[in-house]
This record gives structure tokens, C-alpha cells and sequence, in this order.
């Protein structure tokens, strides 16, 4: 799980600096969505990963939680 973390961390950076060199606009705000879905996701994974044992009992209603917070979004 480290490994996904790691490369979406990598993928925001990368993203954040192509965003920033881009001018106002609708591509720029569909990359400024995209990085706020990396960064969710990165979270989640985050989140999912720190769960403890006890906790995984739980794990449905914590992952109910997570995506009533940031629901997905349906993409076309």
C-alpha cells in the first residue's frame, strides 16, 4: 500500500506544477479537479492504511463515512 501512496504523492507533484504553469481556463480547471480527486484518494489510502485491527470490524461503516464525505464523482 506504501507503493500506491508514494506514486500518487509523486502524481500530485507533478500535476500541481503542470497546473500552476497552465493559464486560466476550463483545461485548467478540469487538471485543478483531477488533483483534487489524487488528493483524495491519496486520504483514503492514507486513512485505510492507518485502520488497526480493531478497527476492521468496522472497516464498512468507516469506508461508508470516507466517501459520504467525498463522494466519487461519475466521469463521462
Amino acid at each position: 500500500m506504501e507503493y500506491a501512496i508514494e506514486k500518487l504523492k509523486h502524481d500530485e507533484v507533478v500535476l500541481m506544477k503542470k497546473v500552476r504553469s497552465m493559464k486560466d481556463g476550463k483545461p485548467k480547471w478540469v487538471a485543478s479537479e483531477q488533483l483534487n480527486q489524487i488528493r483524495s484518494a491519496i486520504k483514503l489510502l492514507e486513512r485505510y492504511n492507518s485502520i488497526s485491527e480493531a478497527e476492521v470490524e468496522n472497516e464498512d461503516e468507516i469506508l461508508k463515512e470516507i466517501f459520504i464525505a467525498n463522494p466519487p464523482k461519475a466521469m463521462a
